[in-house]
């Protein structure tokens, strides 16, 4: 009996080892905090975290595959959840709090006479590609809870969005964190603005849908010719303002339009 004890005890440390030794760890110090990568024994991101060490707050943040789907958590608010997919090759993100899912993202193809239903929809411009947005919150208001971080990693982590694999998708949040200034980007406000300020990206649409996916409220601008566009701003349903302006300065009119400073 004590034979055997023994051998399975080095049966098991064999395993062990084997295991340990088929992970790679890699570890990159970045601004307030470090991530670290393991790869298994052909090169392959396996999972990774991201330990958070600012002033007074310390976290880690921990990125695994479960399946086809990125599963986000982290030791501090352990009740929220973000997890990514990817449908029809464009990528999904859903936040749950508690196990409930609280709110989605998804990229989609923008067509007039068939938006998503009960949605919030974003429209931008980059690299002269168009990008359209449908976000949904399940509930009224946002549920009261300890998720701020959380949240805003949801909102404000940027991926490639279209054509995209699952493993492509982590591989690019690892590369992301491995920036100096992954963080910042995250969490520090005024440094996002001015990333975002100094992209080319320009915002084509800001609406809101009802339960048939027409536009109850906001703003769109759509191309009409190489130089000039149309602007149309709604209001419960009906098109109540429209001119005739370049994309650029659309920008203004949409700003003015957000920020409330204009009667329209």
């Amino acid at each position: 009996m004590k034979k055997q004890i023994i051998i399975l005890l080095l049966f098991t440390f064999s395993v062990f080892a084997q295991e340990t030794d088929s992970l790679k760890t890699e570890k990159i110090d970045i601004e307030s905090g470090a991530i670290t990568k393991k790869y298994n024994r052909d090169g392959k991101l396996e999972s990774f975290s991201v330990d958070v060490s600012a002033a007074y707050y310390g976290n880690s943040i921990f990125f695994t595959k479960e399946k086809d789907t990125i599963v986000i958590k982290n030791t501090v608010e352990n009740d929220a959840v973000i997890k990514i997919y990817v449908k029809d090759q464009k990528k999904v993100s859903d936040f749950f709090y508690k196990g409930v899912l609280i709110s989605s993202v998804e990229l989609f193809d923008f067509k007039m006479g068939s938006l998503p239903s009960n949605s919030l929809i974003y429209g931008k411009i980059l690299d002269n590609e168009n990008y359209s947005y449908s976000s949904k919150n399940y509930s009224p208001k946002l549920p009261e809870g300890d998720y701020e971080k959380s949240y805003k990693l949801y909102l404000f982590l940027k991926t490639s969005e279209n054509n995209v694999t699952i493993d492509l998708l982590f591989n690019e949040i690892a590369d992301f964190f491995s920036q100096e200034d992954a963080l910042l980007r995250i969490y520090l406000s005024k440094y996002r603005d001015k990333i975002q300020s100094e992209s080319e990206e320009k915002i084509t649409a800001y609406l809101t849908t009802d339960e048939l996916g027409k536009i109850k409220s906001g703003i769109l601008w759509a191309k009409k010719s190489p130089n000039i566009g149309q602007y149309q701003i709604y209001s419960d349903g009906k098109i109540i303002k429209s001119g005739a302006i370049d994309l650029t300065a659309f920008q203004k009119v949409f700003t003015s339009y957000i920020n409330g400073k204009t009667n329209f």
